[in-house]
């Protein structure tokens, strides 16, 4: 047997062996074989993913947010990678608002999981313990709610615009996206790496819109009041800066197939016969082509009216009869087919027809928005009523066009005669590099009118909302509104009869001493008792001028912009093109505090982020918003005194 120590030193030689084995072994795994064996390592665990971009914002002429895009996450947890469980429980109960039994459930799981979507604000704290892992997904979110929900449209799962704006500026809201390399452990987490980001996301530009969310937010409310009240099927309002040609709000409701109100984009993608409110634009042609016009009879509110020369005839009433000699300005004041049958048959089609299309008809705005309509408007020698055109032209039949053409027409009278393409968009900002990008300028100012004939007009119109014509309900204490009435019999296109169903509407211009802005309201098929423009949309048009002067009547106070040259008004009509070109002026709003004063900032903790945005901009502050749903803090704090124009960022979490 061997003695003791020989078996000693035969196992410390062993262990000696053994030793080096394991550190040769070592050496040529971590040193010499090193590239060899990350290399593999990186081929079955480093995957590449996208990592996509944000999208861009959709925000107010002022910089409120319409639409807007945060990371919101959903939350696994590694619970090997704990240091301080019971931290991780609290957060996800104080927190995130989870319930216990959700959280006691999730934890008896070898990988909890906790579906979101939370917000920045939810996670700011829990992110920051160990074993808790962020999935991050890019939710869409509308902080104003309704308000302009039908202009702005909606993206798809995949983060896509599919309908309205967000579908229009998708290849600029939507930006480039990313790629970054990162890992699966071994509970099949993704782990991003430190520096695993191979081509940063570009995020998308942010479109800034004309629409102001406070006077769209009092368009809508007026616009579905009257509709209840009158029990109607809907109806248009477009709120315009004539100027400028910016829409600061449009509305719409229609009625679904299932009997229920739902806002729409209508007012720009839905044509329609105007009825009366076109009897302007046919008086337009008339002083254009005659200048001075002889009275017609009224014929006691009947006349056949002939169409051959063989006694064909056909019958046109007024509603308000009309024994004596009618001026084209009386005309206009009492809304008088008759009148404006006969002044338009003083003209010819052919000037008629110019006059018409030098106002827009017949031809698409080019404001951008998906499916917007150019109307209808025949040329005389194609229309299957030739017979009787002018007169139906003259009463707002056989054409159509959208609201959004009609207030824009009205503008061009309004501003001397100058047309001014509408718009919807007043610049892109590319938030990253801190500049905007792209400016809507003029490009044309059409003159439609002879600046003389533009007054004259306006002194009809002005005779409508005066005592005895049909718009006087439009009128207000504070300041004149001038504009015309109309109701249009609507056309049943099985048939092709005009039925006994009617759109009311109004077109208002004020301040009448300086004309600033045009409101269009149209109301479809009223049906509690009033059916004419002047009772059902013309007291519509009072109450927004008067909201909206409630509110801030400091707009008023603005001077127009200088007139940006344009070309000489013709001697006669000259139509305007299949395409038209579309003049935009950026309009810089004029706030209610002036600049370079100091404002606290309002509290709005607990408020929607719709109503605490409302408080924030009337104090002149902007807004960076994170999440959604209720605010729950801000920055700078509640109280501070902050410049005007400062940034406050809100924090926002869903209730849940």
């Amino acid at each position: 047997m061997a003695k003791p120590g020989v078996r000693i030193a035969f196992l410390q030689g062993l262990l000696g062996v053994v030793g080096l084995a394991t550190i040769g072994r070592a050496f040529q795994l971590q040193v010499a074989q090193h590239d060899a064996w990350h290399a593999r390592a990186v081929a079955r665990d480093d995957r590449e993913r996208v990592v996509p971009a944000r999208r861009g914002a959709l925000l107010d002429r002022d910089g409120a947010p319409l639409a807007v895009t945060f990371e919101a996450y959903h939350i696994t947890l590694a619970k090997d990678q704990f240091t301080a469980a019971d931290s991780v429980v609290t957060l996800l109960r104080d927190d995130l608002g989870i319930p216990a039994a959700r959280i006691r459930r999730q934890m008896a799981r070898r990988v909890p999981y906790f579906q979101g979507p939370f917000t920045p604000a939810q996670v700011q704290r829990i992110r920051q313990l160990d074993g808790v892992h962020l999935d991050a997904l890019p939710r869409r979110d509308y902080p104003m709610g309704a308000v302009a929900r039908a202009l702005l449209g909606r993206t798809n799962a995949e983060g896509r615009g599919i309908e309205g704006f967000e579908k229009a500026f998708d290849s600029l809201l939507t930006g480039q996206p990313g790629r970054e390399r990162y890992l699966r452990d071994g509970d099949g987490l993704a782990v991003s790496l430190p520096d695993g980001m191979l081509v940063e996301p570009v995020p998308g530009r942010d479109v800034v819109l004309t629409i102001d969310h406070e006077l769209q937010a009092i368009a809508e409310d007026a616009l579905r009041a009257v509709v209840r009240s009158q029990a109607a099927h809907g109806g248009d309002v477009v709120f315009l800066d004539l100027h400028r040609g910016e829409v600061l709000a449009m509305a719409s409701l229609r009625t679904t197939e299932g009997g229920t109100l739902a806002p729409a984009s209508a007012a720009i993608v839905e044509p329609m016969e105007p009825g009366s409110t076109a009897k302007i634009f046919t008086a337009a042609a008339v002083i254009m082509a005659q200048g001075d016009t002889t009275p017609v009879s009224g014929e006691g509110g009947y006349w056949e009216m002939p169409i051959t020369e063989s006694g064909l005839t056909r019958p046109i009433r007024d509603t308000h009869r009309e024994d004596g000699l009618l001026t084209l300005g009386q005309t206009i004041a009492v809304s008088s087919n008759i009148g404006i049958s006969k002044f338009a048959r003083n003209i010819s089609d052919a000037e008629q027809y110019h006059t018409l299309r030098d106002f827009g008809f017949g031809t698409a705005p080019a404001t951008g928005f998906p499916g917007e309509a150019r109307g209808l408007l025949r040329q005389p020698h194609r229309n299957p009523n030739a017979r009787y055109t002018q007169s139906s032209w003259g009463q707002g039949y056989e054409f159509m066009a959208s609201s959004l053409q009609i207030a824009a027409a009205y503008g061009a009278i309004a501003s001397g005669g100058t047309y001014v393409a509408p718009t919807l968009v007043r610049e892109v900002r590319d938030r990253q590099a801190g500049h905007t990008t792209w400016r809507h300028h003029p490009d044309t100012l059409r003159q439609v009118l002879r600046p003389e004939v533009a007054h004259r007009l306006m002194e009809y119109l002005q005779l409508v909302t005066d005592s005895g014509g049909t718009g006087t309900r439009a009128q207000l204490d504070l300041m004149d509104v001038l504009g015309k009435t109309g109701t249009a019999k609507l056309l049943d296109q099985v048939t092709q009869q005009y039925t006994t169903e009617y759109r009311a509407s109004f077109a208002g211009i004020f301040p009448a001493d300086d004309p600033r802005f045009v409101v269009y309201v149209m109301i479809d098929r009223p049906s509690a008792g009033e059916i004419y423009g002047g009772e059902v949309a013309a007291p519509v048009v009072r109450t927004m001028v008067q909201q909206a002067l409630a509110l801030d009547p400091s707009p008023l106070e603005v001077r127009p912009a200088p007139v940006l040259a344009a070309r000489p008004a013709p001697t006669r009509p000259v139509a305007a093109p299949e395409s038209l070109p579309v003049a935009r002026v950026p309009f810089p709003r004029a706030g209610g505090v002036p600049a370079g004063a100091a404002v606290d900032v309002p509290e709005v903790r607990g408020m929607t982020v719709r109503e605490g945005l409302f408080a924030l901009h009337r104090r002149g502050l902007h807004v960076r918003l994170q999440g959604a749903g209720r605010i729950s803090a801000v920055t700078p704090a509640p109280g501070d005194s902050v410049p005007v124009g400062s940034t406050v960022t809100v924090h926002a979490t869903s209730e849940r």
